[in-house]
């Protein structure tokens, strides 16, 4: 049987950490809320009474705080009191619920969510969070303990798996930057564009895995994108869809497609991550 155990509130905190959106862990209300250190104990992602101030995650990133007895507070992201221009950092979501980038405890110091032998993962399906970060200071920190339930958020909305179909785009050159539109996809919630050169597409016999020469944009939320023209060279473009369920796809499908496009991109090492 596990013991929780809640924080005395700090006015300062709670004050600072209402400028970030409001958390979505434990949506049941089930106390899946807990991550577990092995030297501090329990570490709370929802901490009560202080309006609002838990974990929230999004696509790209988590604000707010989580609170430990025995350690104090924990900053997810440096925009929960517009500390960035002096201490750029925060807890990074890919999109599809693998976890980087370091929280802060004024207390011991930077806690890294993809250390090099294990990392925080959020499974896009159930909200569960699972493996395990790390503080110099203070060790381990495990997000999927083994006694209680693992911690969880209603962070992924989307209904459906990935986009599946590909967009068109048009391209519209203007001085120094090139304009690229294509209509919105049923279930993208955000584009991922890749570049490349005509020149080794046409010379390799279409392999996009020579060809690909960059993530031109990542997560653009819009409908469009501007690019830069000064590239020297001629250059193709290709557009995917994608949600938190997962990428959608570059291959078109068509008579005219050269090379499979998705598998090649991302042996390129030059596709969007």
């Amino acid at each position: 049987m596990r013991i929780h155990r809640h924080p005395a509130l700090c006015f300062a905190v709670c004050v600072a950490a209402t400028m970030a959106a409001a958390e979505n862990i434990d949506p049941s209300d089930a106390d899946a809320q807990f991550a577990y250190g092995e030297n501090i104990g329990w570490i709370n992602a929802e901490p009560t009474g202080c309006m609002d101030c838990g974990v929230h995650v999004s696509d790209f990133s988590l604000t707010g705080w989580m609170w430990a007895e025995n350690i104090g507070w924990i900053s997810m992201s440096c925009e929960n009191d517009s500390s960035c221009t002096n201490a750029d950092y925060g807890v990074r979501n890919d999109g599809h619920g693998a976890l980087s980038g370091f929280a802060w405890s004024e207390n011991v110091g930077w806690i890294h969510f993809m250390p090099a032998t294990s990392g925080v993962t959020i499974d896009a399906n159930t909200g569960e969070f699972a493996g395990r970060a790390w503080g110099e200071n203070i060790g381990w920190i495990t997000f999927a303990p083994q006694t209680g339930d693992p911690m969880r958020t209603d962070w992924c909305q989307s209904t459906g798996g990935p986009p599946t179909q590909v967009p068109e785009i048009t391209l519209e050159k203007s001085g120094v930057e090139i304009q690229i539109n294509w209509a919105s996809l049923p279930l993208a919630d955000w584009y991922e564009l890749v570049e490349g050169d005509i020149g080794t597409l046409r010379s390799s016999g279409g392999d996009f895995g020579l060809a690909t020469t960059a993530c031109s944009q990542d997560n653009v939320a819009a409908d469009s994108a501007v690019v830069p023209a000064s590239t020297p060279g001629d250059r193709w473009f290709l557009l995917r869809g994608a949600n938190c369920r997962g990428k959608g796809t570059y291959d078109s499908n068509g008579p005219g497609q050269m090379g499979q496009r998705d598998i090649e991109a991302e042996t390129s090492g030059n596709d969007c991550p």
